[in-house]
This record gives C-alpha cells, sequence and structure tokens, in this order.
C-alpha cells in the first residue's frame, strides 16, 4: 500500500512539473511578427485549456458569474480557450458595441456546436448559416415572401384568432384564477399553430411531438458536450451522446416537417379548384 502511495505522489509530481514546464514555455515562446494579437486571459492548461478556471471558481454552478469575475482581473474582453475551442468573452456594453456594431463583418460567423451543427445540416439554415451569399439568398426570401407589410397584413386574422384561443385556454386551465398555468407551453402551442397555419392553413397535427422534439434540440444545444469542446476529434464526436440524440431530433423534426410540405403540396390551388368545379 506504501509503495501505491509513492508511486502515486512520484507520478502526480512528474505531472505537476510537466505542466509547469508548458505553461512556462507558453508565456516565454517568442511570438512571430504576425501572429494575432489577442486578449488577455487566464493560463491555460492541456487538453482542458481554461476550464478549469470554471470548475474551480466560488460561483462554479453558476459559469456566467464566474466569467464576470474573471473579468475583473483581465478587462472587458478576455480570450479563454474551452477545450480546443478559442473563445473569446465579452463583458461590457462598450466592448459589445464594438463587436456587435462597428466590427459586425469580422464577428458576424459563429461556431456551430455539434447539435446546431446537425440540426442545421451544417448551418444551412438562415439563423446558423454564416454570413456568404447563401445568408443573403434566405435573407432576402423571408423579407420579400414573409416579413413584407402584405404578408403581415395578411396574416393578422390567423394570429388574432391564435392568440384569443390561447386567452380562452388559459381562462379555463386557471379555472377563475385558482390554479397555476404553465405559460410557456400554451405559448409555444401558439407560435406552432400559427407558423402551420400560416403555411398550410390548418393546424399540424404533429404538433406536441415537434415543440418534444424542438424543446430536445434547446436542451441539448444548452447543455455540456465534449464534441463541442474537440469539434475536431472525430472519435470524440463518434461515441458522443449528445450528437446521437441530435440526429435522431433532427430525423424526427424533418419527418414532421415533411409531411407539412407534402400536405401542403396535395391541397388543391385556387385555379385548379375552379377549373374541376367548371369542369363538374
Amino acid at each position: 500500500m506504501d509503495i501505491r502511495i509513492l508511486v502515486a505522489f512520484v507520478f502526480l509530481a512528474i505531472l505537476l512539473k510537466l505542466i509547469r514546464s508548458y505553461v512556462t514555455s507558453s508565456r516565454t515562446k517568442p511570438q512571430p511578427p504576425s501572429a494575432l494579437r489577442l486578449p488577455p486571459g487566464p493560463w491555460q492548461l492541456p487538453l482542458i485549456g481554461s476550464l478549469h478556471h470554471l470548475l474551480l471558481s466560488r460561483f462554479s454552478d453558476l459559469p456566467h458569474r464566474a466569467l464576470r469575475e474573471m473579468s475583473g482581473t483581465y478587462g472587458s474582453l478576455m480570450m479563454l480557450r474551452f477545450g480546443s475551442v478559442p473563445t473569446l468573452v465579452v463583458s461590457s456594453a462598450e466592448a459589445a458595441r464594438e463587436v456587435l456594431r462597428t466590427h459586425d463583418l469580422a464577428f458576424c460567423n459563429r461556431h456551430l456546436g455539434v447539435t446546431l451543427e446537425t440540426i442545421s445540416c451544417g448551418g444551412k439554415d438562415i439563423v446558423c448559416s454564416p454570413y456568404n451569399a447563401h445568408w443573403r439568398e434566405l435573407r432576402k426570401l423571408c423579407v420579400l415572401e414573409i416579413f413584407s407589410q402584405r404578408r403581415v397584413l395578411s396574416f393578422r386574422p390567423v394570429r388574432e384568432a391564435e392568440v384569443a384561443r390561447l386567452l380562452r385556454s388559459i381562462s379555463d386551465e386557471s379555472g377563475g384564477g385558482q390554479q397555476p398555468v404553465n405559460l410557456t407551453e400554451g405559448i409555444c402551442r401558439m407560435i406552432n399553430d400559427v407558423a402551420a397555419r400560416t403555411v398550410v392553413g390548418n393546424r399540424c397535427e404533429y404538433r406536441d411531438e415537434y415543440i418534444h422534439e424542438l424543446d430536445e434540440v434547446v436542451r441539448l444545444a444548452g447543455g455540456f458536450n465534449l464534441a463541442d469542446l474537440y469539434p475536431s476529434s472525430r472519435l470524440v464526436r463518434r461515441f458522443s451522446a449528445a450528437a446521437k440524440d441530435a440526429r435522431r431530433c433532427q430525423r424526427n423534426m424533418y419527418r414532421i416537417i415533411q409531411s407539412i410540405i407534402q400536405e401542403r403540396e396535395a391541397m388543391p390551388t385556387p385555379g385548379e379548384t375552379r377549373t374541376s368545379s367548371a369542369s363538374s
């Protein structure tokens, strides 16, 4: 037993020595003239980067508080590394204005985690797409076909009807104000029904299943995923449970969306309806 303890102490001492040598060499290593001028940040460890600063903080259960405390030492622009992913932390309104407005083109592209990359098929939708010609074309279609004044006004009766339906359901479920009501579920159902009636003309029969899968996507995207820390590792992604769950959610959601599209394509157009009536 004593030999095992001695071996453990020797191994720990060697590990600490290697870590110290790595940190010292990374600090004293001369930078080439063309190297990026990165913001300051805490010292990093191999493999895990800056994660230990969050885990060992007194706000380890509240990461945003831990980052706020670290920004008091390193400034409003702070460079961290979560696993192998470099991460810029912005902690003041002035710095956020510089990032989001003054240098918007430099920061408009976003890193996609495994969950969002899977759900969006590699960033093909308007939310996750990088800033390129594809995104500009999607934005043009949305502005002309969905968010134009004519379109918004044409769908106003649908929105008003669904809001009235939501208010009636809240009144019925509350029992005259005596029972609590889950507004989150009600609002999600209303938004889904508005979208379905706008696209198809009626409510989607798979609404509850779609909302369940959407909630699962939000949980996966906001949760801890080892594959997000090491995106270049195929081995980690292959054995990641979150990646498998994201692929399952994608299949279910796309199946529902495909059924909505097929239902819409099967609906007769006004011209076809008039032709059929005239023929009869």
